[in-house]
């Protein structure tokens, strides 16, 4: 039995505090929150103050010490002492997983420095002390890699041997290389944290806390009056100057402190409850292949398991090939290019004549660019695939579909989205390709098992599968062979070979333009390509030769592919589109709805490393076309006040200001970093300030929003909304796809000439 608790650590210069809630228990108290049996944000079934009163109800554990009070320091020790594995009254062992946020880097580190400091400190104000210095020390070296590494203190309590597991959701969901920043000086990608109050906005809590005290008066000013850096400063000056988290803290304020610290770990357990199949595959590969992945990323997933295959198809254990790498400083294409590769049109022979011409010495997005028209579509070759130049578009098969209405009249066609199964594997696996310094038949051998081997799992109807559960060996296959390609180009990794990257990358795209050239050659049109397939209108009386040439290609490729029916397209270009595709399910007619990047409503939830912008405007688009709901009626027949909202990131280097008007003056009132709100018709004008010159930037250009950091049960009716503002965001989007009209450059001025021009002024039944 495995019981999981979440946890967090709050420390200050006189107050050590952590938080624990049972995450079994969080999980039966909302188990009932789901749609057709999957997890959903709590408010979107839950009033807060239902919430709260279901929050009141989980099992927690709280525990405090300050400078002068460590009453509660050994029954904070025992608990945490009795996480360890025991054997329970039946023979059974129980084991206990702590849950954290950053926990790995942070509060794990904490806890093993309070259990070695406790029984060696003399008094409490000790202990403390030196548990806010290694605090300051822990979180002063996490930006800074090498300075953990050789700090022998820190070290030290990375080894400490901690009587429990640690989760760290943080690095589960690679929340800690959120985003990526370059250095301007360097040109040095610095990986970027999302933090867990942004984190909280995605899971749409409730509660966006951020912890702080009130400023500092006379009634704690004596704290700092005795300190060298701080003697005979005023308030007002220690409030410019002491950070928050170097504040000390006096009774009266613990309990909002704690209030802040369980907050935060509900978020925790929040993050589990949302996402229970992740969570629960860490453990599922952990035990099947007896690895330690249970605080591992997909991709350092895909690294360990990629390790233990290889090394059992070459019969080399890891140390004997880990490490090695083929680098490379000129790449000719004529190394690169596959002999079958050809054409026939006059524009795509010169292409392949420039490109056996080209070396070049780095595999960067813009180390290799290339453009090529084939009939009326534009395609762009470079280093990170295939993409066509898409025009907004809206398109409908206009073939028959059950009952599903599609446009009628005209020389009837449908749209198929021809899908090239696990592409980039395929290419390494059918054509040898390889990282130079590896075993080829080892290398190859082993992508063709896991390629062959997720076929297989993917029709059979076995519950187990070479001893291994179905679902684990599907989640391990599509974890660890849609990570080879990255890992070529990963400088430091162990299949480090940019010749490799380009082998196939280069083909990819060239395979696709063979396919694409052979069916414009015979008036089949090409509607969009993207990286591993494209999408194409067939006539009804081209169904034949779509077939044969598809035929002509997978032979000549040696790729699979599938053609499946699209019963409609609604794209804003080749990465944000929604699509409904044909099914037949127990011989009944279905559509199976898919929606890709910024037009999917639910992105926030599917992506916590996404940021949080407004959903109802994804979600009135697609009902808008799907459905022919007018916006307005989705916009105000919504019940969630959190799908209006938004946020924006805000660096370090700023701080956030509400300005409005109090008593006829204008008043700038700073307020926590993180906020979260939505477009109103009155409301505040909420701004960045840059610490250093004071510049201003507003976050909801030209309109004034309501702060909702904390949401209440007010009816939606009354929040105030301007649902104009929310409008215009949806036309935004509708605009250039109704028009077909890209929205860059010129194209900006015709659609604002021509919006709403595709609207009829008059329907139809007012004529009856």
């Amino acid at each position: 039995m495995i019981r999981c608790i979440g946890f967090d650590i709050e420390v200050l210069p006189n107050l050590f505090s952590v938080t624990f809630v049972s995450i079994n228990d969080y999980l039966k108290v909302f188990a009932d929150v789901n749609d057709n049996g999957k997890a959903v944000p709590l408010v979107q079934k839950l009033t807060v103050a239902e919430i709260k009163d279901r929050l009141d109800k989980v099992e927690k554990w709280q525990f405090w010490i300050t400078d002068k009070d460590d009453s509660q320091l050994f029954p904070m020790v025992d608990f945490i002492n009795k996480t360890a594995p025991r054997r329970e009254y039946d023979g059974s062992i129980t084991r206990t997983d702590l849950y954290g946020f950053n926990n790995y880097s942070y509060d794990n580190l904490m806890i093993a420095a309070l259990l070695s400091y406790y029984v060696q400190a003399d008094s409490s104000k000790e202990l403390i002390t030196r548990l806010y210095e290694t605090s300051k020390t822990i979180i002063k070296s996490q930006d800074d890699f090498e300075a953990f590494k050789n700090d022998f203190y820190l070290n030290s309590l990375k080894q400490f041997k901690l009587p429990y597991v640690g989760i760290d959701v943080m690095r589960i969901f690679a929340l800690n290389k959120a985003s990526v920043i370059i250095d301007k000086d360097t040109g040095e990608r610095k990986s970027v944290p999302k933090g867990l109050k942004q984190t909280s906005i995605n899971l749409q809590w409730y509660e966006l806390l951020e912890y702080e005290l009130p400023p500092i008066t006379d009634i704690d000013a004596h704290f700092y009056s005795k300190m060298d850096n701080y003697r005979g400063m005023d308030a007002d000056k220690l409030n410019r100057l002491i950070d928050k988290w170097d504040r000390y803290i006096i009774d009266e304020w613990i309990p909002d402190m704690m209030h802040y610290n369980l907050n935060d770990v509900y978020i925790v357990c929040e993050i589990v409850r949302l996402n229970p199949d992740e969570i629960k595959s860490r453990y599922a590969v952990s035990k099947t292949y007896q690895v330690d992945v249970l605080n591992s990323s997909r991709s350092k997933t895909a690294d360990t398991l990629f390790e233990k295959f290889y090394s059992k198809f070459s019969g080399l254990a890891p140390e004997q090939w880990k490490g090695g790498k083929t680098e490379r400083t000129a790449m000719s294409f004529k190394k690169v290019i596959f002999p079958f590769i050809e054409f026939k049109t006059p524009a795509l022979k010169n292409l392949l004549s420039e490109l056996y011409g080209i070396t070049i010495y780095r595999t960067s997005k813009d180390a290799f660019s290339k453009e090529v028209t084939i009939g009326n579509v534009t395609y762009n070759l470079a280093t990170g695939g295939l993409h066509s130049q898409d025009r907004p578009m809206e398109l409908w098969s206009t073939t028959s579909f059950g009952d599903y209405s599609s446009p009628t009249g005209g020389r009837k066609y449908t749209i198929y989205h021809y899908d090239v199964a696990s592409y980039y594997p395929s290419i390494m696996a059918d054509h040898s390709v390889y990282p130079e310094h590896l075993n080829k038949g080892a290398f190859v051998g082993l992508i063709k098992w896991m390629r062959d081997t997720r076929v297989t799992v993917k029709h059979s109807n076995e519950k187990v599968i070479d001893g291994i559960p179905k679902d684990v060996l599907a989640l391990v296959l599509k974890i660890v062979i849609n990570s080879i390609y990255g890992k070529f180009g990963f400088e430091k990794g162990s299949l480090y070979d940019r010749l490799a990257v380009l082998r196939v990358t280069v083909n990819g795209q060239l395979m696709l333009l063979m396919l694409c050239e052979a069916l414009e050659l015979e008036g089949i049109s090409i509607i969009s390509a993207n990286t591993d397939g494209i999408m194409v209108k067939v006539y009804e009386d081209q169904e034949d030769k779509f077939n044969e040439i598809s035929d002509w290609w997978r032979e000549k490729t040696k790729m699979k592919a599938d053609s499946d029916i699209v019963h409609c397209l609604i794209a804003r270009d080749v990465n944000n589109y929604i699509a409904q595709f044909r099914t037949i399910k127990n011989g009944i007619p279905k559509l199976k709805l898919e929606y890709k990047g910024a037009l999917n409503p639910f992105m926030y939830a599917i992506d916590l490393q996404k940021g949080y912008d407004m959903p109802i405007v994804a979600q009135a688009v697609s009902d808008y076309f799907l459905k022919g709901v007018p916006i307005m009626d989705t916009l105000q027949s919504a019940t969630n006040i959190l799908d209006f909202c938004k946020t924006q990131n805000v660096g370090r280097q700023f701080h956030v200001e509400e300005t409005k008007v109090i008593n006829g003056k204008v008043e700038h009132i700073v307020c926590q970093r993180y906020v979260r709100f939505y477009v109103s018709n009155n409301g505040v004008v909420i701004e960045k300030v840059h610490n250093d010159d004071g510049s201003r930037s507003r976050l909801a250009a030209g309109n004034v929003v309501t702060v909702l950091n904390t949401l209440d049960d007010k009816d939606i009716a009354l929040r105030d909304i301007n649902f104009r503002y929310y409008y215009q965001e949806c036309i935004k989007i509708i605009d250039p796809i109704k028009l077909g009209i890209t929205p860059k450059g010129k194209g900006k001025t015709k659609i604002k000439k021509n919006s709403g021009m595709y609207n009829s002024l008059f329907d139809e039944e007012d004529y009856d």
